[in-house]
């Protein structure tokens, strides 16, 4: 059913799974060795199949099978197979505000550095996976600031930025870009973790270090991973997943040796610093992975278990918006009752990216979340697909003429990452 409203756009409801168009293909994923070990040898602990990535598409694939496995010899996890150069691209290529750095974390972590003496004047720093440089643009103007990314929009949209600002961005691979001089202080903030062949990036770094050079990573880790998202600890767009021990032993084979490790007790990121040293073979066997892993499932288990019961108090409703056209609402699909239980449901969803108003989930439609206002809420009802946004959201529902009690929320509480 549709439904003409006085914006230039039709407004229309429609069931999930009404496009048919998406498919998977092999040239998105590969298998390859434990990341952290080079072993060939491990186990499945948690699958998804058919996972899609954000909008439908019939030109591009969109669905892959997700398979996190342990390395049997080191006990790392680490998802397999692993997302391909190509693959990366066309999956993430929509992710746009669904990630990122909140800016309370950026303002912390460049005072984390301050106080460690890494932003001297004149210091030569280096951003591995710095976006568009938004992270470097908050640094002192008298530190020579330097950045590396894959993501070629986003490199020249920071060059437009950023470029009179005395920062310099390069496009290039984490493992073969060119830096031309030894850099003081290397940052990789929540980076590490999205990449194929960790070893060999760090590797990359060491080889335009210098004796003194301090590199600064921080990486979510499994023993604080416990958390009531849905989308839970083994998120889709990592690659590998730490705990101190992984982590421990990518720096070590890589040739760096960790001098000070922090915990941020608001949010799951280990952060540490390490100096250049000789390479050297994984220190130890990760063996309390493993109990790690089964207190994180459960805990993972009851945090679907709760959303699954706030879905089914809501089960006879004919119509619901969702807010959210990230991954959380691909999790809801793949882990909850929300579109078996009432096949005669009709939706659509909103969400405040303009890079996916427009297009279709699952044959949803996008909207803009202006398109509320058009709704006499009768029988409709807005659930909030997110976690660490669902505040914001139920604030802006509100402000659209959302009644209170057609505001579904899916957490009694947050841990924001």
């Amino acid at each position: 059913m549709s439904i003409e409203c006085a914006e230039p756009v039709t407004l229309s409801w429609r069931h999930v799974d009404s496009f048919a168009g998406n498919r998977s293909s092999p040239a998105t994923t590969e298998y390859r060795p434990c990341p952290i070990c080079g072993s060939d040898r491990s186990r499945t602990v948690l699958q998804f199949d058919q996972f899609q990535f954000y909008s439908d598409s019939k030109d591009v694939p969109k669905r892959v099978d997700i398979r996190e496995v342990q390395c049997i010899d080191c006990f790392a996890f680490y998802l397999n197979p692993c997302y391909t150069s190509y693959g990366f691209g066309v999956l993430f290529a929509e992710a746009g505000l669904s990630y990122g750095s909140r800016e309370e974390h950026c303002n912390e972590q460049v005072e984390w550095l301050r106080s460690r003496g890494m932003l001297c004047s004149g210091t030569r720093l280096l951003d591995a996976g710095c976006y568009d440089g938004g992270f470097l643009a908050r640094l002192p103007e008298d530190v020579i600031r330097i950045g590396v990314d894959i993501d070629a929009p986003a490199i020249e949209r920071g060059r437009k930025t950023f470029g009179e600002r005395g920062i310099e961005l390069i496009l290039g691979d984490f493992e073969s870009f060119r830096c031309d001089k030894a850099v003081d202080v290397i940052t990789m903030f929540h980076v590490l973790e999205h990449l194929a062949r960790p070893v060999a990036v760090l590797e990359h770094l060491r080889s335009i270090a210098s004796e003194g050079t301090r590199l600064g990573v921080e990486v979510p880790v499994l023993e604080n991973g416990i958390t009531n998202d849905i989308n839970g600890f083994f998120a889709v767009q990592h690659a590998t997943h730490f705990s101190r021990v992984s982590l421990e032993n990518c720096l070590r084979r890589s040739g760096w040796k960790i001098i000070e490790r922090q915990e941020q007790p608001d949010y799951n990121g280990l952060r540490v610093i390490a100096s250049p040293a000789q390479p050297g073979p994984v220190c130890e066997k990760d063996v309390g992975a493993t109990a790690m892993l089964r207190g994180y499932l459960s805990a993972w288990n009851l945090a679907t278990k709760a959303v699954e019961e706030q879905i089914t108090r809501f089960h006879r409703m004919d119509r619901c918006v969702i807010w959210g056209a990230g991954a959380h609402t691909e999790f809801l699909y793949q882990t909850t009752s929300l579109f078996l239980a009432n096949s005669e449901r009709e939706y659509f969803i909103v969400d405040g990216d303009p890079g996916k108003q427009g297009k279709t989930w699952r044959g949803l439609r996008i909207y803009s979340p202006e398109i509320l206002r058009r709704l006499s809420w009768q029988n409709e009802y807005v659930l909030v697909s997110s976690y660490g946004s669902t505040p914001q959201i139920v604030d802006a529902a509100r402000s659209l003429g959302v009644p209170a009690e057609r505001v579904i929320i899916l957490y009694d509480k947050l841990r924001v990452y």
